[in-house]
């Protein structure tokens, strides 16, 4: 058997515990840990291979917004100082960005890179930093300071450092990615959650009776819609109907769109049309105060009498209702008031639609007319009027079915641009 020298028995034996040490730090993380419980544990075995006092890893801000800000996570072993001296950490990051090269010194009190420090005040007679690269470049920065043995941080040191830091950076930028997919997941779960609160202030069923078909539609563009509707009986063959769309999208629109529904509700006690105008003026003022700037809601809520077939109604700023007659012959009910959540002194005048018998009246938002499709065109008001004409004999159910269709088929692959919102009543002959 071959002799080994005293020198390459001893260089073996250093390499052995180094891959021992590599060997725990890989079996100690995983990229689940949270990134200080990462960091804490490679400084601390760092700390304890290379048999230095403290150390500390600063990490690049994961999402920067313009300057290279670091977090500092660190841990020490000697009774010292709590953290790394503010001017040290950015003299330390700010080469370390500039270089991106692994920086020994045993001497920094003399060292032209830290003129200005005073370390021996600070306690520090030597440095090791080393950068953490990733595949996106600089991520942070591995320090320890002070190397106990009296001849400070050696090429041995440097070596295991800098095969350490590759392997953290590896970890950290795994880690991130596996916490950025945790807080999506969260957010994603949020967002379903709310989407089926949301769901829920819709009516849970159409109205079919004796007297009328009442049929109502909803296709947010977004998890988080800013439409509504609602069909709710009142008694004395009256029915409250509302439609509106508020400005925007997403999960402010939808808050506001709660609110305004909420409000509504909240006033249909007694109700009568009488009332109508005043809860206009009531919810107007309350947008006006409660809603961010450049929000506000376009609306129609009214009293359908199934047994009068009138609708008395308020318009707030939203599309003309559209009357289809049995012979397919339709009739827009012009005239609207101020948007609501604009001007807080607004008056809101009450208007009536008299129906006939199997006429059906028609409200919808603007999501309709401005569905676009692969060629930029828009579906605007002839291909919807056609519709309501073609299919005018049909359910209020089926006649808002026709029309999904016919957007679907129009849109082709282009995404839904707008929410989708209809309100279709009809009214129908006795037996």
């Amino acid at each position: 058997m071959p002799s080994i020298s005293e020198s390459e028995f001893s260089r073996l034996k250093h390499a052995v515990e180094e891959l021992s040490v590599l060997n725990q730090i890989a079996s100690a993380i995983n990229v689940s840990m949270s990134i200080d419980k990462i960091t804490r544990i490679i400084v601390d075995r760092c700390l304890k291979r290379v048999n230095a006092a403290q150390g500390a890893i600063f990490l690049l801000d994961d999402e920067p917004t313009g300057d290279a800000r670091f977090t500092t996570f660190i841990r020490q072993m000697d009774p010292g100082s709590e953290q790394v001296p503010y001017r040290l950490n950015i003299s330390l990051t700010g080469w370390m960005i500039k270089h991106k090269q692994i920086l020994l010194t045993n001497d920094p009190q003399r060292d032209d890179r830290f003129s200005g420090l005073d370390f021996a005040k600070l306690g520090i007679h030597s440095i090791l930093a080393v950068p953490l690269l990733s595949r996106s470049g600089l991520i942070g920065v591995l320090v320890l300071f002070n190397k106990n043995d009296d001849g400070g941080f050696s090429d041995s040191d440097k070596r295991f450092t800098g095969i350490v830091a590759t392997q953290t950076a590896k970890v950290i930028e795994n880690a991130r990615l596996f916490e950025r997919e945790q807080r999506l997941k969260a957010i994603e779960e949020e967002l379903r959650v709310a989407r089926e609160i949301q769901k829920g202030f819709l009516p849970s069923e159409n109205v079919v009776r004796e007297s009328c078909e009442i049929a109502g539609f909803n296709h947010p563009a977004t998890d988080m819609g800013g439409d509504y509707y609602d069909i709710i009986d009142i008694g004395h063959e009256c029915y409250f109907m509302s439609i509106g769309d508020v400005s925007g999208k997403g999960i402010p629109a939808a808050l506001l769109m709660a609110n305004a529904q909420a409000v509504l509700r909240s006033q249909l006690r007694g109700v009568n049309e009488t009332m109508l105008s005043s809860m206009a003026r009531a919810l107007n003022h309350l947008i006006c105060q409660f809603a961010s700037p450049m929000q506000f809601i376009t609306a129609i809520f009214g009293i359908f009498n199934t047994s009068s077939r009138s609708f008395h109604y308020i318009n707030a700023g939203h599309n003309a209702p559209i009357v289809v007659h049995p012979d397919g012959k339709l009739t827009p009910v012009n005239g609207s008031n101020m948007v609501l959540g604009v001007l807080p002194d607004v008056n809101y005048e009450l208007r009536q639609i008299q129906l006939a018998c199997n006429d059906t009246f028609f409200l919808y938002t603007d999501g309709v007319t401005d569905q676009k499709n692969t060629d930029d065109a828009q579906f605007l008001d002839d291909r919807l009027q056609a519709l309501l004409t073609e299919y005018c004999s049909v359910s209020a159910a089926e006649l808002g079915s026709h029309i999904l269709t016919a957007l679907r088929v129009f849109r082709q692959q282009a995404a839904q641009t707008d929410d989708i919102t209809m309100l279709i009543a009809k009214c129908r002959e006795r037996v």
